[in-house]
């Protein structure tokens, strides 16, 4: 009987102690639920999120615009630079094309005969192209960013490896 006696002592303490466990996830849920922050910074979050995202693709778009609007600008200098560089040539006469096309001269040769050869306006159409294609180099140098810099650095050195030619300190 004292056995009987602890099992039913035991079975309701423990159907009290479950019964209060029951009652109090009742009453914390149901307080969470009227809790006006709970839900307010779940749509607070999301919130963020949508603006997180759209900044996102808005910035997408505004490089996008910038790549666009680069590569433009690169095929109207490169246009240019065409233009340019035919209007030296129809300026060259037929002595100075003799030098160009001598095989018997060393390049130093050709270029200083070259050169002493030039007229003030080729010498003009010269410095001018000169000035260009500094303005070219130092504008795409301000525009594009440290991978891209490096990116040419690397280009830059391949080719002098393949050419044999060594860097001029620029």
């Amino acid at each position: 009987m004292n056995v009987k006696l602890k099992f039913n002592t035991m079975k309701n303490l423990s159907l009290k102690i479950i019964g209060s466990a029951i009652v109090f996830f009742l009453i914390s849920g149901i307080s969470f639920a009227q809790d006006p922050t709970s839900g307010s910074e779940v749509k607070n979050q999301e919130r963020n999120m949508v603006k997180e995202q759209n900044a996102v693709k808005e910035q997408n778009q505004i490089q996008e615009q910038n790549q666009i609007q680069e590569q433009n600008q690169i095929q109207e200098q490169g246009t240019v630079n065409q233009q340019n560089r035919l209007r030296f040539r129809e300026s060259l006469t037929d002595d100075q094309k003799e030098i160009l096309e001598n095989r018997e001269m060393t390049r130093n040769e050709k270029r200083k005969a070259f050169r002493e050869s030039l007229t003030e306006q080729q010498k003009t159409m010269l410095r001018e192209q000169q000035e260009v294609r500094k303005h070219q180099r130092n504008q795409l140098r301000n525009s594009t960013c440290e991978e891209q810099q490096q990116l040419m650095r690397q280009n830059r050195e391949n080719t002098q490896a393949r050419t044999g030619r060594q860097s001029r300190g620029k």
